[in-house]
């Protein structure tokens, strides 16, 4: 079970996303967006799927409802009559909860690389 993470949009709305991807998620991000893979010359990218295959990945719920306030069950077909500014906002959103983890695992790493490593070194008895 993916850790869950709930992230507010504007007007009282809300996402739930994977906290993170795994490694086959992360696998199918890049395959969707690949268009043409050469050897030797750059990926091509399918401009369409470009954000859309993260967001396909990482949401999982949404307080979104429908005009008679039924909620609308969550589908690639649904993320597609998202409205412009809603697909932004929660591409966004995503965009910035990555950018946070990213942060925080360099954080991390830099912490790890700077506290006893040195002292790991063994002195030469001479």
């Amino acid at each position: 079970q993916p850790e869950i993470v709930r992230l507010s949009l504007s007007g009282g709305d809300y996402i739930d996303i994977k906290r993170e991807l795994n490694a086959g998620e992360q696998r199918r991000v890049f395959a969707r967006m690949a268009r043409d893979m050469t050897p030797g010359e750059l990926t091509k990218l399918d401009p369409a799927q470009v954000s859309l295959s993260r967001v396909v990945e990482y949401l999982i719920g949404w307080s979104f409802v429908d005009a008679t306030g039924k909620p609308v069950p969550l589908s690639e077909s649904a993320i597609d009559n998202l409205t412009t500014e809603s697909y932004a906002e929660i591409r966004e959103a995503i965009d910035q909860h990555e950018a946070a983890l990213d942060a925080a695992r360099e954080q991390a790493k830099n912490a790890l690389g700077t506290s006893s490593a040195l002292k790991a070194i063994s002195r030469s008895v001479a």
